[in-house]
């Protein structure tokens, strides 16, 4: 999840009055789940559940919303992110958190034989059932999500330039002020083998570290 604050007659100034937030990078947080269905469910609500409301789910959800908050602090702490944004910064600036995650999103898809034995789109589907099932159970806001997700198998565009394309310029169009998201996937042509070779080395860092962090949520 991101939170890009701005305003739209000074985008630029120091003193935000809107915030809008993203949630994109549902590929990456789904397969750090490990497949674990109520894990799943928390990491997909969890950008719902504010403080020590997580407390007021079962276990095993909890674990889950408290994985997803591990996953993005390591992430945005993690030294070769840091180094990432900085060179991404001059073309997107407050906005470069926000392009990694979806570019990060694509390159996961277009490598995803190198990480799972199981063909994505098999994967992506049972991730689709799993979480159309507790629907019920998520906010009115996240049940519109699941929704749109699955109508538009936003997960499988991740697989293409074209589709990772189209994601940002939808961002960029659900800002009300100007923005670098329109036409950013550029700074994946760009930049592709830097933004390549870092996922490959900071994905198998994440792996190990979510897969530790939910160990300690074992009973």
């Amino acid at each position: 999840m991101r939170k890009i604050s701005g305003s739209p007659s000074n985008p630029t100034c120091h003193s935000f009055n809107t915030t809008f937030v993203f949630a994109m990078n549902y590929l990456a947080h789904s397969f750090l789940s490990f497949t674990i269905e109520p894990i799943l469910f928390g990491q997909f609500i969890a950008d719902d559940v504010k403080g020590k409301k997580w407390e007021h789910f079962p276990k095993e959800v909890q674990a889950g919303i408290l994985l997803h908050r591990f996953i993005d602090d390591y992430t945005d702490k993690h030294p070769l992110v840091l180094d990432l944004k900085t060179q991404l910064h001059p073309t997107l600036g407050k906005f470069a958190g926000v392009v990694l995650d979806v570019l990060f999103d694509h390159v996961l898809s277009i490598r995803w034989n190198a990480h799972s034995m199981t063909e994505r789109e098999i994967w992506i589907q049972s991730t689709y059932e799993q979480l159309s099932k507790r629907q019920n159970d998520m906010t009115e806001r996240r049940q519109f999500i699941v929704g749109k997700m699955i109508e538009h198998d936003w997960m499988n565009m991740y697989r293409t330039a074209e589709g990772t394309a189209t994601i940002l310029n939808q961002m960029s169009m659900r800002i009300p002020f100007v923005n670098p998201l329109k036409n950013s996937f550029d700074t994946f042509l760009k930049h592709e083998k830097q933004i390549i070779s870092t996922f490959d080395e900071f994905f198998p860092q994440i792996l190990s570290q979510a897969q530790l962090k939910l160990d300690t949520f074992a009973p």
